[in-house]
């Protein structure tokens, strides 16, 4: 039924422009497998050398190269039928439903610190877990803790993150790198072939980049963006959360790291440099930063996504890897201004890909998780026909109701990041309220001013309170006024830290609930 209803809130044009066809998986002949590697080759050179023509040429002969096998996934994806129910959660729901997913691994949670060092639950051996696993949940119950209304429970989010990225802090690189775990230890069946294949590459330097049981040196072939992308994501989080300079210090770490970093043709790969760099644009207001992130999506990212949306080799066709590509690039779209030189560009780049994704899905089922889903309602609506957006919000209700009913798709970070949309200003585009019901906030983040915008008389609200995450109240300082625009108050956050906060406005029997972001 899901399949059916999705389509039917999809214009048959872009079931055609954007469609993906189901149980494909990419097979090239002998012939394109050499002119493919040939060009990749060529490709990666004219990336480090920055020679954008040459990119975008050869990107051109690349997907002439790959054919119609363009855009298939390396191997067979698995689908799953959501549920048909279309309703999202609402915040009480989606806590309950956190609270649940905790306490089912709560031990896990609570030494999340040891996964920090590598010590994978499951094996409980050193260097048998990517550093990056630990830093994703800990950004996760930064989110959680933010909206989490029991204190006992707020405040042990925040304790078991705080005790995992000190932690992880400690394994940083001087370079401003982290290691990567040599998974051939436990005979992980994925990476195991993939790190054999890194130091073959590597020859006769594989002894030195090895360090008891750590990749301490990716020999610039990209392997660490990665975990510098995820890792810096989740500083990020802790500061705008926490207000704590040592953790904005580590996203500047990872960021410095990531800027000269050269580029090269694995497109997700590039999109971990891009999220470091973005946030520590976002941090520091050092153009720089932001130039970088966006060179980095318009000419290694950009070129290899297909008109169908998809990205034209195996391994970034794969589901997996094109919520990965959405959901990293949407940040540095964000912060770019809409003059900016690429902008049209990446943001023609994102709505495509999703598009693909939200197809994909209406015809064969989901294939991965709803991060990239989250990602979508984080963009400008307009940029979505209306069938599209309906489609769009009806699909993410399919997937939080799934998660709901046995806990398909559900973990930690996607669940703190469907929690901090439904508390963003910009849910109210697609809550039941009217449009001339909606409230805005904005800039978000802030630094000094933050201004609010209701529908409706300030003087009538029955309630208007900013907490802390730890629902301490803040005093404001502000300033009421009514224009032809409606109703606004500003507020001087001025002597606010850095941290999140939450915002409470009630009206009537109106309830709303915003978070606000203060990075100074």
């Amino acid at each position: 039924m899901i399949k059916t209803l999705i389509i039917s809130f999809t214009s048959f044009l872009s079931l055609v422009v954007f469609g993906q066809t189901c149980n494909e998986v990419q097979t090239l002949s002998n012939n394109q497998k050499t002119s493919v590697n040939i060009l990749i080759a060529q490709l990666d050179d004219a990336l480090v050398k920055e020679a954008w023509f040459s990119v975008d040429s050869l990107s051109l002969l690349l997907q002439s190269a790959f054919g119609q096998e363009g855009g298939k996934p390396d191997s067979k994806e698995t689908y799953y039928t959501l549920t048909a129910t279309k309703q999202w959660l609402n915040l009480d729901e989606a806590l309950v439903l956190s609270r649940k997913l905790i306490d089912k691994d709560s031990s896990i949670y609570r030494n999340l610190w040891q996964v920090a060092q590598g010590i994978s639950p499951v094996y409980k051996q050193p260097h048998s877990i990517f550093f990056r696993s630990a830093a994703e949940i800990a950004g996760g119950l930064y989110q959680l803790a933010a909206v989490e209304t029991d204190v006992t429970r707020k405040n042990n989010y925040i304790s078991w993150a705080n005790r995992a990225l000190d932690t992880l802090a400690t394994k940083q690189l001087p370079s401003g790198a982290y290691p990567f775990p040599d998974l051939r230890s436990t005979n992980d069946p994925t990476f195991t072939p993939i790190i054999n294949h890194f130091f073959a590459s590597v020859g006769k330097d594989s002894l030195q980049v090895l360090q008891n049981g750590w990749i301490i040196d990716d020999k610039n072939l990209g392997e660490f963006k990665f975990d510098a992308g995820v890792i810096a994501n989740a500083y990020y989080i802790a500061y705008k959360s926490t207000g704590l300079t040592r953790y904005k210090e580590n996203v500047l770490r990872i960021a410095n790291y990531c800027y000269p970093l050269a580029m090269n043709s694995n497109y997700n790969y590039n999109t971990f440099a891009s999220l470091a760099l973005t946030h520590g644009y976002a941090l520091t207001q050092n153009n720089e930063f932001l130039d970088r992130a966006e060179s980095t999506l318009r000419y290694a990212v950009v070129p290899g996504q297909l008109a169908s949306g998809r990205w034209v080799d195996g391994h970034n066709a794969n589901s997996r890897y094109h919520n990965i590509l959405i959901y990293n690039s949407t940040p540095t779209l964000l912060q770019l201004a809409k003059n900016s030189t690429s902008y049209d560009t990446l943001l023609s780049m994102v709505r495509k890909a999703v598009l693909n994704q939200l197809n994909y899905t209406a015809s064969c089922g989901s294939a991965t998780g709803f991060r990239w889903l989250v990602s979508a309602f984080n963009l400008d609506s307009t940029i979505f026909s209306p069938t599209e957006y309906l489609a769009l919000k009806n699909l993410l209700g399919n997937y939080v109701q799934q998660s709901k009913i046995n806990g398909k798709y559900l973990d930690i970070p996607s669940m703190g990041a469907y929690i901090e949309l439904l508390n963003e200003s910009k849910t109210a585009a697609i809550s039941t309220h009217s449009p001339s019901e909606k409230i805005a906030v904005f800039p978000n983040p802030t630094q000094n001013i933050v201004t609010i915008r209701t529908p409706f008389p300030i003087t009538q609200l029955t309630k208007f309170t900013i907490t802390d995450i730890y629902g301490k109240s803040i005093e404001l300082h502000s300033h009421i006024t009514n224009n032809e625009f409606g109703n606004t108050i500003e507020i001087n956050t001025e002597f606010i830290s850095t941290g999140t906060y939450l915002i409470s406005i009630e009206h009537a029997t109106e309830k709303y609930i915003h978070q606000l972001h203060v990075l100074k």
